[in-house]
């Protein structure tokens, strides 16, 4: 999973997505766009929105159906071959003969040969064949494993973008709040300085911890137009509200709570897995294909022909001829070219074994490193939310401490620091916390449009956030 960092994009890996949900998710999401991509977006509409409009993954659809005509490529070698030919063909000449006297007769030839044919091959036995109709229907499922991969990381993609807006967003608030309270600090150590009760270094430390301030809400302001750009490129549309998460959120239980379980779904259903497999199978028929060199092939042929003055000697005759019958071609010897085929169809084997292999460490190491995050991560919410109380109650204590004389301007901004640090913290070890359970699925091949509902039903709340609400008076304040 590519962490959510404030101001920064994030990258993404990984989401199954089944063909009737994605049609489900095109129409909601073409319904969102048609209304001018008014109101709150939320998660699921969100997710319909990119299956209806991003490119990447109208790209994989394309994909996909393409590989589902190796089926037919496949079978259509075990399938009758049926050709028919027309020809006409203009004859002019002198032929040339001795008469009874022995004397040489020119005849001038001016006529039309024409021929019919149609021809029908069913083969009976053809080893190479039938390796290639087996070689189709893996090919056809291999793409079939392909594009849930790319539709995963379509999803995958589209939750980070999402919650990638909302940490810039709510970097964005806290940058704001954070430097109105150090303009607040501004002006109190000035009025302390000019009664005679602080110090110009006190002055001249508000006021530096204000100008970065504004840097910060600077910086925040573009982390969040970049972000909002990258989802408006797989929604279509420009997002002016999304629904965030709630107030009250509450860490769940995971369904199936062990990572055992978690893992053996992911080996059983896992895109990148399955495509492995089929992997396996297209190179171990390869050999089939290539062994069937050595093998003889049987055919059934069936013919008409219907010709006319076909040759000099038949000319003014018409002839056809049908003819049924069975051939038979028995490879010799070719230079030993199928022997190294074969040798070098099962070398591929091999590697696409290993590769198998490789991939499902790969997997395991990922269902370790999400099922980790959402545990670690529930743990990690709940000292958070105690460190941004405790931060809230310091903040409060050395104020009231500076007020009576016994501590200086220094602590309240390192403590305000420290308390508005904690409110990110926590923001996106949440966000995290919900992306890490949606990638876990995604890997478990098991994100779809009910996984996303059960989340935003879950973990998000009535409450939403304008992303072009872009006046608050922080940002002018900034922006000055």
């Amino acid at each position: 999973m590519g962490a959510i960092r404030p101001a920064c994009a994030v990258s993404a890996r990984v989401v199954r997505t089944l063909g009737v949900l994605v049609l489900f998710g095109s129409v909601a999401g073409t319904v969102w766009a048609q209304n001018g991509a008014s109101g709150a977006l939320t998660l699921t509409q969100a997710w319909q929105a990119a299956m209806q409009n991003d490119p990447t993954y109208k790209a994989a659809i394309s994909e996909r159906e393409a590989g589902q005509t190796n089926r037919a490529q496949g079978l259509a070698g075990l399938l009758p071959q049926v050709s028919a030919s027309y020809g006409r063909t203009r004859i002019r000449g002198e032929l040339e003969t001795q008469n009874a006297r022995g004397n040489d007769v020119t005849e001038d030839l001016r006529y039309m040969s024409g021929v019919k044919e149609i021809r029908a091959t069913q083969p009976v036995f053809n080893w190479t064949r039938i390796a290639e109709y087996r070689q189709g229907q893996a090919r056809a499922d291999y793409s079939l494993a392909v594009f849930d991969t790319k539709a995963k990381d379509t999803s995958v993609r589209l939750l980070n973008r999402y919650f990638q807006t909302l940490l810039s967003f709510e970097q964005l608030k806290l940058s704001q709040s954070k430097l109105q309270a150090n303009e607040k600090q501004v002006v109190a150590a000035q009025r302390r300085f000019d009664g005679g009760e602080g110090t110009v270094t006190d002055v001249y430390e508000a006021k530096s911890r204000r100008d970065l301030s504004r840097a910060d809400v600077i910086q925040a302001e573009d982390a969040l137009v970049v972000a909002r750009r990258e989802l408006q490129e797989m929604l279509g549309s420009s997002p002016v509200e999304l629904t965030t998460l709630s107030a009250d959120f509450k860490p769940r239980p995971l369904q199936p709570a062990t990572q055992a379980e978690w893992l053996a779904m992911a080996m059983a259903a896992n895109g990148e897995v399955r495509a492995g497999q089929e992997g396996v199978r297209i190179t171990s028929q390869e050999i089939d294909r290539a062994f069937g060199g050595h093998l003889p092939s049987v055919d059934v042929v069936a013919s008409r022909r219907d010709v006319s003055n076909e040759t000099i000697s038949t000319r003014n005759q018409d002839s056809n001829t049908t003819s049924v019958g069975i051939q038979v071609n028995l490879p010799v010897f070719s230079g030993g070219l199928t022997s190294a085929q074969v040798s070098q169809a099962r070398h591929n084997r091999d590697r696409a074994s290993e590769e198998l292999a490789a991939t499902r460490e790969r997997i395991a190491v990922e269902v370790t490193r999400q099922y980790q995050a959402v545990i670690s991560g529930a743990q990690r919410i709940g000292a958070l939310e105690v460190a941004v109380a405790s931060n809230k109650a310091a903040l409060q204590a050395v104020e009231k401490s500076f007020e009576a004389g016994t501590r200086s301007i220094i602590d309240i901004l390192d403590s305000q620091d420290r308390f508005y640090r904690s409110q990110l913290d926590l923001a996106q070890a949440r966000l995290q916390y919900v992306l890490a359970r949606l990638t876990l699925s995604g890997v478990a091949n098991t994100l779809d449009a009910s996984t996303i509902d059960a989340a935003s039903l879950a973990f998000f709340g009535p409450e939403t956030v304008r992303l072009d609400d872009m006046n608050a008076p922080a940002v002018l304040a900034a922006r000055r």
